[in-house]
């Protein structure tokens, strides 16, 4: 039988990436601007393309995705008066900040509970809204290897919870006959999870979600598993 588990990442299998909130002030400081950090914060919560998931971009992939991404930084350091050549390295600074995997801690239990739903006979894929070189930092924290598959969405141009994302990843697991989505976000991950006909289950802070199950920690799964 195909059995395969979806995995969402931050926040799931490591603890949520601060960065995501900080980076853009990180890579203005070290250009040497200092800009309100509500700003900032207000700025990519609107330009995340995972705060969109209304937008699809199948033609804006990988570096593309990049370059639309910068294409937003640069206005809104032109809306402060910050020269091309300043904004050009906000960009580059801020993307070196973004993926740093140090920015990464995984759970106690992430690595083994992987590796046990393997020797089950389990399939794990990766399904995450993120930047490309997500997959990168996943090898050099030490999980890769108990991946089948990763879906993520700056590859496809498609986000959680839409139903295009979920479809991918169902063809790429060969439509397995038992799936589980598992994942700290009730809209992306539980909700996405369900309408695409998925078994779901929630995890550590995700308690008030509509999931099948709700786990605190992640070894719990196997009291779930068939």
């Amino acid at each position: 039988m195909n059995k395969a588990l979806f995995w969402d990442f931050d926040g799931t299998l490591s603890y949520p990436n601060k960065s995501f909130f900080t980076a853009l002030d990180t890579a203005l400081e070290e250009i040497g601007y200092l800009v309100d950090h509500n700003e900032t914060a207000q700025f990519l919560e609107g330009t995340y393309s995972w705060k969109n998931p209304q937008v699809i971009y199948p033609n804006k992939t990988g570096e593309k995705w990049w370059e639309t991404f910068f294409e937003k930084i640069s206005l809104f350091c032109e809306g402060k008066n910050i020269g091309k050549a300043d904004a050009d390295r906000v960009c580059n600074c801020f993307r070196e900040v973004l993926t740093d995997v140090s920015n990464y801690s995984l759970y106690d239990d992430t690595a083994e509970t992987l590796k046990q739903c393997v020797n089950l006979g389990y399939k794990n894929y990766l399904v995450t809204n993120n930047y490309p070189e997500i997959t990168e930092n996943l090898k050099r924290l030490g999980i890769a290897q108990f991946f089948s598959g990763f879906i993520v969405s700056s590859h496809i141009g498609y986000e959680k919870p839409r139903k295009e994302f979920f479809d991918y990843a169902k063809e790429l697991a060969g439509n397995p006959e038992t799936g589980y989505v598992i994942g700290d976000n009730p809209k992306a991950d539980i909700q996405g999870g369900k309408d695409a006909g998925f078994t779901t289950i929630a995890v550590h802070e995700c308690k008030e979600s509509m999931a099948d199950f709700y786990l605190e920690e992640l070894s719990q799964i196997f009291k779930v598993l068939n």
